[in-house]
């Protein structure tokens, strides 16, 4: 086995993590590399840690970074010492995020639509078959306060998608840029219909139990869409009161 990169030690430190203690990085990584690295002495592994602790370091901070810009949230904190500590971020909503996927993918789309409902939008799903691949829709998402009002035709509209996946089961670029294509077309539809105005805002969502990978997040960003893991999206579910609703629900036959 090679030596491992920098960026490769990081998702073993992230693995690795259990407790929302601060804890020296330099300890949880030698730990990891212990699990990972096995029949390597342990003075070669200390030599490993100490080479690359500032590069992982570096790469756990632009983690957090992307989380911001995603606005996702955050899994872990670490500080900005030159021996830094870490720790994982205690409210991550793991039993809202468990029942989501377990639920009927059916179900799941109404559990998006009730976020925008929670959210001040008039939102529905769209029909069960036959959908053109949009899922869910919303209009008139609140974006002044509830004691003001705007024209009907500059009111946010919503066109979404919503994934039911496993852990594991990411998001590709390719799955992104297929809705686009049929958010486009669904966008067209409503401004036939006149539930939208020719200048109308109009965000494309998806949403998902799962998780982007760097190719999707990158073109999601690039565009403007509304995307949403499962971790970010169940901490919805909770903020918005959501959560007995959701609990609630019968699991998906397996």
């Amino acid at each position: 086995m090679g030596v491992p990169s920098s960026q490769i030690s990081a998702v073993w430190v992230q693995e690795e993590l259990a407790s929302t203690s601060w804890v020296l990085l330099r300890d949880i990584f030698f730990v990891a590399s212990v699990r990972k690295r096995k029949g390597t002495s342990e003075e070669e592994l200390w030599d490993f840690v100490e080479d690359n602790l500032r590069f992982v370091a570096e790469h756990l901070r632009d983690q957090v970074a992307e989380w911001v810009v995603d606005g996702s949230i955050q899994r872990f904190e670490i500080d900005n010492d030159p021996s830094p500590y870490i720790r994982l971020v205690a409210t991550l909503p793991s039993a809202i995020l468990s029942k989501l996927r377990k639920i009927d993918p059916f179900e799941f789309e109404s559990v998006c639509a009730n976020v925008l409902t929670a959210l001040g939008a008039k939102s529905r799903t769209t029909q069960r078959s036959n959908d053109g691949g949009v899922d869910f829709l919303g209009e008139h998402l609140k974006v002044v306060p509830p004691a003001l009002s705007v024209p009907a035709a500059s009111r946010t509209a919503v066109i979404g998608q919503a994934k039911r996946y496993k852990a594991g089961n990411v998001i590709s670029e390719t799955q992104l840029r297929e809705f686009v294509g049929a958010a486009t077309l669904e966008r067209h539809k409503l401004l036939k219909q006149g539930s939208i105005g020719l200048l109308s805002p109009v965000i494309f969502a998806f949403w998902t139990t799962s998780d982007f990978d760097q190719s999707a997040r990158r073109f999601a960003r690039e565009l403007g869409m509304w995307y949403m893991d499962g971790i970010t999206l169940a901490e919805y579910v909770a903020q918005l009161g959501l959560k007995e609703s959701v609990m609630s629900l019968a699991d998906a036959p397996t």
